[in-house]
């Protein structure tokens, strides 16, 4: 019975290979089977040879996120491919995200499916997020380091415990 709404799904793929087969995922089964196929990204500051570079790495390597209505079709269609790709999933069935697991993804991610850039202060040991996704998500950061720029989230994902994202700290008091 196919699945209702905009259920997530996770296909694992070859860790490098993300966007290439997301690509070939969408071709493959269309936008009657796919509304949507992507790598979740995130921002990144780091410096090389004296300079600050504002980067993008794939957050969840080796795995894709997947829309559908209709995921018993849409992993037929995903066995035609030559590259290697399977739903997550346990008995012929495919775990759906939870809602939180979704929400995080879709909030976080966007519409470009990259985890933007935060910048930030500490006034008097508490964390102050003035501009990016982690505004108004200060509760989930687990640690920050402010040399790397780097937050680390705890988020329970795809089996990691902590997943990065860009944070600046601007200002410590």
């Amino acid at each position: 019975m196919p699945s209702r709404g905009r259920a997530r799904y996770v296909l694992q793929v070859v860790p490098g290979r993300e966007r290439a087969v997301a690509e070939r995922v969408k071709a493959l089964a269309g936008p009657e089977l796919v509304r949507d196929c992507f790598a979740l990204s995130y921002c990144i500051l780091k410096k090389n040879q004296g300079v600050w570079r504002l980067l993008t790495e794939t957050m969840f390597p080796g795995y894709l996120f997947v829309a559908s209505d209709d995921i018993e079709a849409f992993e037929k269609t995903i066995k035609r491919s030559t590259a290697f790709a399977r739903l997550l999933g346990a008995e012929r069935r495919a775990f759906a995200l939870r809602p939180e697991e979704a929400s995080f993804v879709h909030d976080f991610g966007g519409p470009s499916h990259v985890v933007g850039f935060s910048r930030g202060t500490i006034d008097n040991g508490r964390t102050i997020i003035d501009e990016g996704p982690l505004r108004g998500h200060v509760d989930r950061i687990k640690k920050i380091d402010r040399h790397k720029r780097i937050a680390y989230l705890d988020i329970g994902l795809l089996d990691q415990k902590q997943v990065r994202v860009g944070l600046e700290i601007v200002r410590k008091t």
